[in-house]
C-alpha cells in the first residue's frame, strides 16, 4: 500500500503526464515525417478553404491541450507544495509543544527534588512534594504513550487485550489520579450514573482515552468550572459523556479536532500546552473497540461534550482476541 501511495505521489504523477505528452508529440512528429508525402498528395485534393480551416483548428487544439497540461502541472506542484508547507508547520508546532510539555513536568520534578535535598521540610510538605512529582511523572508517561501510539504507521493495528470491566469503577479509578490537578485549579470533576455497566475493553488503551479527555477538559477550562462524566445505557451500547464548561469550539474547529497534530489556535488557547495527539489517538482506540466518539459544542465559550459509544456485546472483539488479539 505504501509503495502504491508513493507511485501516485503528485510529483510522480506530474512527471508521468509530461513524459506521456512528450511521447505523444514524438510519435506524432515521427508519423508526420513518415507520411508527409502521402499527406501532401491528400491535401492537394482538398479545397484550399477547407484545408486552411482544418489547419487552424488543429493548431488551436494542440495549443489548448498543451496549455491545459502545463496548467495541470503547475496546479499539481502548487497543491503538493501547499500540503508539504502545512505538514511542516504542523510538525514544527508539534516539536515545539512536545518540548515544552516535556520540560514543564521535568522542571517541576527537579525543583521539588532539589528542595527536598537542600532544605528542611516538614513531613506534610514532603508528602505534598511526592504527590506532585507522581502527578508530573504520570503526565510525562501519558505524553510518551501518546507519542509512541501516534508514531505507529498503522494505528489500527495496535495490540489489544480485552477483558470485561465495570466501566463506572474503572472511571472512578481514573478520576482519582486527576483529583489533585482539579483541586489545584479549583475545578470539580463529578461522575453520574444510574447503574454499573460492564464492557469488554483493553484497560491500558481505554485508560489512555479517559486520561486524554479528562486532561483535555482540565486544560481548556477556566478555574472554578465543572467537568461532568455521565454513564448510561442506550440499547446495547454504553454511552459515556464528558461535559465541560471550557472554551468550546466553533463549527469549523469541530471538523478538525480529531486530526493529528491539530490544536485550536486563538487568543484563549495560545498559551495552553498540548501536542495535538490526544484526541487523534483516542479516536483510533475507540474505533478499535468498535465504538464511536463524537464532539459537540454550541460555540466559543459554551463548553464541549465528547460522547463515547462502546458496545456492551463484544463477541466479535473477543473472538478476535482469541485468534490473536489484533484488531485491523
Amino acid at each position: 500500500m505504501n509503495r502504491l501511495r508513493a507511485l501516485f505521489h503528485p510529483i510522480f504523477v506530474f512527471i508521468g503526464v509530461q513524459i506521456a505528452w512528450i511521447g505523444l508529440m514524438v510519435v506524432w512528429v515521427y508519423w508526420y515525417f513518415e507520411n508527409r508525402q502521402n499527406l501532401a498528395e491528400f491535401t492537394k485534393k482538398l479545397p484550399p478553404e477547407l484545408l486552411e480551416s482544418d489547419f487552424n483548428w488543429i493548431v488551436l487544439l494542440e495549443g489548448g491541450v498543451l496549455m491545459l497540461v502545463i496548467l495541470a502541472g503547475v496546479y499539481v506542484i502548487f497543491v503538493y507544495w501547499n500540503k508539504q508547507s502545512r505538514l511542516y508547520q504542523l510538525q514544527s508546532n508539534f516539536v515545539s509543544s512536545v518540548s515544552h510539555e516535556l520540560k514543564s513536568p521535568l522542571a517541576s520534578i527537579q525543583l521539588y527534588l532539589e528542595t527536598l535535598k537542600y532544605q528542611k521540610v516538614s513531613s506534610e510538605e514532603a508528602q505534598d512534594f511526592v504527590e506532585t512529582m507522581l502527578s508530573d511523572t504520570e503526565r510525562l508517561s501519558d505524553l510518551i504513550d501518546n507519542i509512541l501510539e501516534s508514531s505507529k504507521s498503522d494505528p489500527k493495528s495496535m495490540q489489544l487485550q480485552f477483558s470485561s470491566v465495570d466501566i463506572v469503577s474503572f472511571l472512578q479509578e481514573t478520576i482519582a489520579h486527576h483529583q489533585k490537578l482539579f483541586e489545584d485549579k479549583q475545578c470539580v470533576i463529578q461522575l453520574k450514573f444510574n447503574d454499573h455497566v460492564k464492557v469488554s475493553i483493553d484497560r491500558r488503551a481505554m485508560r489512555m482515552v479517559f486520561n486524554n479527555l479528562i486532561a483535555n477538559a482540565l486544560r481548556y477550562s477556566p478555574a472554578g468550572t465543572v467537568l461532568t462524566i455521565e454513564v448510561r445505557r442506550d440499547q446495547k451500547f454504553c454511552i459515556i459523556d464528558f461535559i465541560d464548561q471550557g472554551f468550546g469550539f466553533d463549527k469549523k474547529e469541530l471538523k478538525k479536532v480529531f486530526k493529528k497534530f491539530y490544536r485550536v489556535q486563538n487568543q484563549e488557547t495560545q498559551n495552553i500546552e498540548g501536542a495535538g495527539l490526544g484526541l487523534y489517538i483516542s479516536r483510533q482506540i475507540i474505533k478499535n473497540h468498535k465504538g464511536k466518539i463524537n464532539v459537540f459544542s454550541e460555540g466559543r465559550g459554551k463548553g464541549t461534550r465528547f460522547m463515547l459509544s462502546l458496545p456492551e456485546d463484544h463477541a466479535l472483539i473477543e473472538k478476535n482476541q482469541k485468534s490473536g488479539s489484533e484488531i485491523n
